[in-house]
């Protein structure tokens, strides 16, 4: 037996990879009530589960806070999430990821209540992104990288198909005589919607690339690509236009040789091309045939600007600022002539809310998350570090106009959370291959023992 161990010490570290960088989730079999946590987990971090409050209160009264529906539908998310990190724990005692930046990310958000101008909503909001995270830790142990990419186009694809029937079946009259003008689905706003839709052609993409099912996830892909052109969301056509593109620089990358360096070039032009397209939305809302006026979003952002430099350091407060009891977000609202909800740019959402420290912090995340997801491109996780940096990409390119990553009830903030956790799973992994450690006194003296008497030592 021993030695055999010596043998398995002395294999070649691509023969170890095979062996040892697989995803700990694949060693057993993942149980039924796992997966429909997962599914559960995902569905609630999307929105989905607001449907049941649409149903109950109508359109008008939908998203509002405090009512029964929206505090069992958290609390379902925190019981779940809990469920997710005891299950993930329970696979692999120590977790292969660095833990604590996420969790002093949420755990910043939470204490935010200490200064915030809407204390109890601040302690509840942060409370449901605390558990995002934690939940996160526990799904990317509990299930398979690939798998759980897969489970979340389902989630997507099943808001989609959810979304055209209460449009045109369920509800098909608000569409239509102005009570809900935009196409929305099941969702709060059309925006929401269409980066839903937009997060099934990113996990769709992935599952072409991996091999889980051509057809379905092409099938996948239109469906999505479709919902999100009815919803007319500008944010979410340029995001799918930027994955497709994107998608096949990363194809063309991974062929190597000149490929890759053509493929660069082409992303960098592509990438900025898209990033002033995002940012000069006028000409898409042009196309459609809708007064580019309606955004205002340039003139939102000065009144934005000048609140920020009220509180510069650590912010109004984590989701306490674009409330009703707010007369500053009041005053502006008033100044636009319209109903603001929230700063329209991810950057200035984040100095908005927590300031310059806790925007700081969620830059460096990003920037963490993007240099291992290049690393895993070109080491252990090909595949899935190109949807990481596609994700990334997406968030990147959704700041622009939109806020991202302040919400605990946002599609992408799960999933920043959960690729990034990944990605530094399967790189710790390559490097505990790189370097074998052997940690029993035992095996040392007979590795020892046995270098001195082989024969290819003498």
């Amino acid at each position: 037996m021993k030695q055999r161990n010596l043998l398995l010490a002395g294999r070649p570290r691509d023969a170890l990879n095979v062996t040892c960088t697989a995803n700990p989730a694949k060693s057993g079999s993942v149980s039924l009530v796992v997966y429909a946590a997962s599914a559960c987990f995902l569905l609630q971090s999307m929105s989905f589960f607001g449907v049941i409050d649409k149903l109950v209160y109508g359109p008008v009264s939908f998203g509002r806070g405090g009512n029964e529906i929206t505090v069992t539908v958290n609390l379902l998310g925190i019981c779940v999430s809990i469920f997710l990190f005891w299950t993930g724990m329970r696979k692999t005692a120590v977790a292969r990821f660095n833990k604590v930046l996420p969790l002093l990310a949420a755990s910043l958000l939470l204490v935010s209540a200490l200064w915030s101008v809407q204390p109890m909503l601040t302690l509840t909001q942060g409370t449901a992104y605390f558990f995002v995270v934690v939940g996160a830790i526990g799904i990317v142990q509990a299930v398979d990288r690939d798998d759980l990419i897969d489970l979340f186009s389902w989630a997507c694809a099943l808001s989609a198909v959810a979304s055209l029937l209460w449009q045109f079946v369920l509800s098909p009259a608000p569409a239509f005589d102005g009570m809900e003008p935009d196409f929305a689905g099941i969702f709060t706003q059309k925006n929401v919607l269409g980066q839903v839709m937009a997060g099934g052609v990113l996990g769709a993409l992935h599952g072409l690339r991996v091999g889980k099912g051509r057809f379905r996830s092409i099938c996948i892909i239109a469906l999505c690509t479709t919902v999100a052109f009815l919803s007319q969301s500008s944010t979410a056509m340029v995001v799918i236009a930027a994955l497709l593109c994107f998608d096949f620089l990363g194809r063309l990358y991974f062929k190597g040789n000149a490929s890759r360096a053509i493929s660069i070039c082409l992303f960098i032009s592509c990438f900025l091309a898209l990033f002033w397209l995002s940012a000069n939305e006028d000409l898409i809302w042009e196309f459609l045939g809708k007064d580019a006026t309606l955004t205002g979003r340039t003139q939102l952002w000065l009144y934005v600007i000048d609140s920020i430099s009220e509180k510069p350091l650590f912010g109004w407060g984590f989701a306490a600022f674009w409330v009703p009891g707010n007369p500053v977000a009041l005053q502006i609202g008033d100044a636009v002539n319209w109903t603001v909800v929230s700063a329209h740019n991810g950057l200035l959402g984040l100095l908005l809310d927590i300031g310059v420290v806790g925007a700081s912090l969620f830059i460096f995340l990003w920037a963490r998350n993007l240099v291992m997801a290049l690393r895993c491109m070109n080491g252990p996780a090909q595949q899935f570090g190109l949807t990481s940096v596609l994700l990334l990409m997406t968030i990147l390119l959704i700041a622009t106009s939109e806020q991202v990553l302040l919400s605990p009830q946002h599609i992408w903030t799960a999933l920043f959370f959960m690729t990034g956790f990944i990605c530094e799973k399967e790189l710790r992994l390559t490097v505990g291959v790189s370097r074998p450690k052997i940690t029993s006194p035992a095996t040392r003296r007979a590795v020892a023992t046995s270098g001195s008497r082989s024969p290819l030592g003498r």
